[in-house]
């Protein structure tokens, strides 16, 4: 307990890179890295595709978490594993609660990078493993820390265990109360419990809606439309309409021989390479092409190796987005898992008046990647995709929803159910 006790107040301690709820003040997480040294912070289950971070409660299947770290010497990391409300935010679980076995442990798989301009140890963790399981369904929350700081964290990484034991179905279409066919999807649920019993669904039961991964625009729906036997609707709902946006701008950066169609060139410039990549297009006005994309993720890949995580070498990508003139009400970022979509600092673009562009250069391993460019109008946190991509009702989004559950007198939110699919 008291291992779970510092890190709590740890976490608490670092609010300037958590969101907080108003409503009982603790940090919202997310899988991002939390230390400048540390890159490339990914937790995946590659048993599934999509990759999403997921397992099933008691089952075979096990999530990892990779990341770099960039410092010169090779550290000593530790976790914990934390169990989330619905929000993300940790609960008031003791740890004997949810975990079996032993959590305060060390990263022991870690290997130096082979013949890299930017030398890194590359980390593994894999969760459930030997030393401990989850025993509740719910969010978790992976905690790295340095065992020479154990008062902050350099990264936390977001997964989740299911218990499926109810029914859902979802369907997505361009068919909505604020317009048909052009700028918006709206998601319908139905959530169906033939075997189990839920007696206040309107008060037990939360949904979840992502789209694309991101966090700034996920809908949380507490009350359903409707109610059938054993089974509620959440449909026509206007809190579960999306606005379009548009497929997710690419490049591959995966060989420095080969140019990528929207690479323009490689170069040195000790110690690092610079990619610069051509000036992008504005889409907002520009007719809908449809391609095959990530859904804003990026993979870490190395032409012709077959082992990247320790032999792909970092470079500074540099983007390019010709403006005329700068906004002056809001920021412009660029959005997706290559910047962990977050809208601060970090993915925030400077504007260039000498040559009317915004501009911003990312510290990335190679690989390929999916972003987008996104407006955020001062005191918003909701990204605004249209000035610069649009939003076309074909666009193949991502959906994934999710059923929590929390019967009354309950200390947690237990994850019920989900669906991911995309609109087609």
């Amino acid at each position: 307990m008291k291992h779970f006790i510092t890190l709590t107040v740890a976490l608490l301690a670092a609010a300037s890179v958590f969101a907080f709820d108003s409503s009982n003040g603790k940090p919202v997480l997310y899988t991002r890295s939390l230390n400048p040294n540390i890159h490339s912070v990914q937790i995946q289950n590659y048993a599934r595709t999509p990759l999403y971070p997921m397992f099933e409660l008691g089952g075979t299947e096990f999530v990892t978490l990779k990341f770099d770290d960039l410092s010169p010497e090779i550290n000593t990391f530790s976790y914990r594993i934390l169990h989330c409300n619905s929000q993300w935010q940790p609960d008031d679980l003791s740890e004997s609660q949810y975990i079996s076995g032993f959590t305060g442990s060390y990263l022991n798989n870690y290997e130096t990078s082979i013949n890299t301009f930017v030398p890194y140890t590359h980390y593994e963790f894999t969760f459930p493993n030997e030393e401990a399981a989850p025993t509740i369904s719910g969010n978790y929350v992976i905690a790295v820390y340095d065992t020479d700081d154990t008062d902050h964290p350099v990264l936390t990484a977001r997964f989740m265990v299911v218990e499926s034991v109810v029914s859902v179905g979802c369907n997505i279409t361009a068919r909505t109360d604020i317009d048909v066919e052009k700028s918006h999807q709206q998601v319908n649920i139905s959530v169906r419990y033939p075997n189990y019993d839920i007696s206040q669904p309107s008060q037990e039961l939360k949904v979840i809606v992502c789209q694309n991964n991101r966090t700034d625009n996920v809908a949380v729906i507490d009350a359903p439309t409707f109610y059938e036997q054993r089974s509620v609707n959440y449909k026509m709902n206007r809190d579960l309409i999306f606005n379009a946006g548009n497929e997710y701008r690419t490049f591959d950066i995966a060989s420095k021989y080969v140019l990528d169609h929207n690479v323009e060139r490689f170069e040195y410039f000790k110690p690092f390479y610079h990619i610069t990549l051509y000036p992008s297009k504005n889409r907002s006005k520009l007719q809908y092409e449809p391609w095959q994309t990530i859904s804003g993720r990026y993979k870490v890949n190395l032409q012709g190796n077959p082992d990247p995580d320790v032999t792909a070498d970092y470079a500074f990508v540099h983007f390019t987005l010709p403006v005329e003139t700068p906004f002056l009400d809001g920021k412009v970022h660029i959005l997706g898992e290559l910047t962990e979509y977050r809208l601060d600092q970090s993915s925030q673009m400077s504007y260039n008046y000498e040559t009317r562009a915004y501009e911003k250069a990312l510290l990335l391993k190679q690989g390929g990647y999916n972003f987008l460019y996104a407006y955020v109008p001062d005191h918003y946190t909701t990204a605004d995709l249209s000035p610069f991509e649009g939003n076309f009702w074909q666009t193949s989004n991502e959906y994934a929803v999710y059923v929590y559950y929390r019967p009354f007198g309950s200390l947690y939110d237990e994850l019920i159910g989900y669906w991911i699919g995309f609109f087609k």
